[in-house]
């Protein structure tokens, strides 16, 4: 556990990153996420659905990430580029990415663009897969 503690920590340096949460695949279950967070309230449900494969209704109404409604702004996480950018209305962004065996997500800074947390989520995918 203290590994996770520390992968964590070390990707809440970032001054970009709010929050961030690593979830498992298989059993659904928030693996290790920031203390007190929000994404540490991610539910099984929510996974099942954003796992899913029918993508395109949440793509046209949205998802919900740990009780809170965010709107779909690009979602890859069934092809190749295995990424998805939400953007919830305080308009903080969040990105998705998987890996064979769990999900990262990040969630920025008020302001942060989306594209420099998907690099952020792109970096850590490629490290986990190696």
């Amino acid at each position: 556990m203290d590994y996770w503690n520390y992968y964590i920590n070390g990707i809440v340096a970032d001054r970009n990153v709010e929050e961030v949460a690593i979830v498992g695949l298989s059993d659904k279950c928030v693996w290790a996420a920031k203390p007190g967070g929000l994404l540490a309230a991610i539910s099984p449900q929510e996974l099942a659905l954003i796992t899913g494969q029918d993508q395109k209704t949440f793509l046209l109404t949205g998802i919900t990430v740990a009780g809170k409604k965010c709107s779909v702004i690009r979602g890859n996480l069934l092809v190749d580029e295995d990424m998805m950018d939400v953007r919830s209305k305080g308009s903080d962004s969040r990105s998705k990415g998987k890996t064979p065996k769990a999900l990262i997500f990040l969630m920025g800074k008020k302001g942060v663009h989306g594209r420099a947390l998907n690099q952020r989520v792109h970096d850590r995918i490629v490290s986990m897969k190696a």
